[in-house]
């Protein structure tokens, strides 16, 4: 388990990451303003920060134990892509609305960056499985 540990180090810290930003917005850290469109105010939703979660206990997991089944990797990988992404994207354009610059949106474009630039250099999707 320890070569697991240290192989996917990257995918341990970023589900520990998810887990931590989730439960940094519960209990309040930033808001999300009323004026942005409806799409993004899903992020400010509890059943959001609940997924979050799940997507962070889910990359662990399959990061431990090296699961490959059903292309769990991939799936957690591109989730949490997609999670993070719309919570850049819905504390940007609350920035934007309410003028008032925070360093939330800029955190969270260099963790999609960062899990993004990893997809992109280890990808496991198209490698054979032999």
């Amino acid at each position: 388990m320890i070569k697991h540990f240290v192989k996917n180090r990257f995918w341990i810290i970023t589900g520990a990451e998810l887990i931590t930003i989730a439960f940094m917005f519960s209990i309040g850290f930033s808001v999300i303003d009323i004026h942005v469109p409806a799409s993004f105010q899903l992020v400010s939703r509890p059943s959001f920060r609940l997924l979050v979660i799940t997507i962070g206990v889910a990359m662990i997991f399959q990061s431990v134990w090296d699961t490959t089944w059903y292309y769990i990797r991939e799936v957690t990988r591109l989730a949490a892509a997609g999670v993070v992404g719309m919570m850049a994207s819905a504390f940007l354009l609350s920035d934007l609305n309410t003028l008032h610059v925070t360093l939330v949106p800029l955190g969270l474009m260099f963790l999609l960056i960062r899990i993004l630039s990893d997809l992109l250099t280890d990808n496991t999707l198209f490698r054979s499985r032999r």
